[in-house]
């Protein structure tokens, strides 16, 4: 192994070895808007496990291709965050300590992706990849 590897990439990688293969999820993605008033998107990737993947970022959608770093959501431009939340009422959403997302394709139409979690108190960082397409009727957000 490289003596240049990241430390970070390291630990990424003995994480990952070892844990089962999840499914692809599919989903949808759309433009919203971030708690500052300004751009935001956000992909909607539902499980079959009653629970549903939320990325989110603070910046325009033409800009989603590329890594962004869960930082729990903070209100500022270029901002990221991922939520698991479940699809029954009332029952909230968990945010990991750590977490990324990669996105590929091109806006406007397919694109596919995978992200990284890592929830408190858990042994191995949860891996899934995913494909997702604009939201139907989901043009420009007028945010402000």
């Amino acid at each position: 192994m490289p003596a240049a590897l990241p430390t970070l990439a390291l630990s990424v990688l003995l994480m990952v070895a070892g844990a089962p293969p999840t499914p692809v999820l599919h989903g949808t993605y759309q433009a919203d808007c971030a708690p500052y008033d300004g751009a935001a998107f956000r992909v909607t990737l539902p499980t079959t496990r009653g629970r549903l993947f939320e990325l989110r970022a603070n910046a325009p959608l033409e800009a989603m291709i590329g890594t962004w770093n869960h930082d729990g959501g903070n209100a500022r431009p270029g901002s990221a965050m991922i939520l698991s939340c479940s699809t029954a009422p009332n029952r909230g959403c968990n945010y990991p300590d750590r977490g990324w997302f990669t996105i590929m394709g091109k806006p406007g139409g397919q694109i596919s992706g995978s992200f990284f979690v890592l929830y408190p108190n858990a042994r191995r960082l949860e891996m899934h990849s995913f494909t997702a397409r604009p939201v139907r009727g989901g043009g420009r957000m007028l945010c402000g």
